[in-house]
């Protein structure tokens, strides 16, 4: 494969310069295949059941989930009634945490249209809560959709994004298993 500096900008590196850039691109790639295992296979505490609890009132609690390519969100008040939830399937994703973060944006976008100003929309993937609030390097493939989030974060200023154990996030689980059993159109 040529190098792209060379096809673009005219430039040639030496040899071992390219190989040597290869393997940190490699390495880096492996890194981060090593994050997407950790995130997707991390247990939680077995003495440690977190239950999913109510917002304070005027609020509403929002939780996102994947499988697979399946994506879910559920949305409830402070009393724990359920108001709306979503399941659909999207194909094309290439990891967990690339999955969850357009699970979270759609669900983001789906309670703005529907008029709610203070939600907070809690997802179990600590990677992405950390990119989401800048304390992570955002991984260039999900860039956009991070952008995106974080200008709908901008606009309705009363939304949150904020980590809670899986423990606590059974239900939006179940309603993104549930996009693999409704008929595609």
């Amino acid at each position: 494969m040529p190098n792209v500096n060379f096809l673009f900008q005219g430039k040639d590196y030496p040899a071992p310069d390219t190989v040597n850039k290869a393997i940190e691109d490699t390495a880096e790639w492996m890194r981060r295949q090593e994050e997407d295992k950790t995130e997707v296979k991390k247990p939680t505490s077995s003495t440690q059941h977190l239950k999913w609890t109510p917002p304070t009132q005027n609020w509403i609690k929002c939780n996102t989930d994947h499988q697979q390519q399946g994506i879910g969100w559920v949305s409830r008040d402070y009393a724990g009634r359920l108001l709306w939830a979503g399941a659909q399937r999207f194909e094309g994703l290439s990891s967990p945490v690339e999955t969850e973060a357009t699970a979270l944006n759609w669900a983001i976008r789906s309670m703005a249209r529907l008029g709610y100003s203070q939600v907070i929309f809690e997802t179990d993937s600590q990677v992405l809560a950390r990119m989401i609030e800048g304390s992570a390097e955002t991984w260039p493939k999900i860039q956009p959709i991070i952008q995106d989030i974080t200008q709908s974060l901008q606009k309705n200023r009363s939304y949150r994004v904020e980590f809670f154990s899986r423990d606590g996030n059974k239900t939006a689980d179940r309603i993104a298993k549930e996009a693999f059993s409704t008929p595609e159109d």
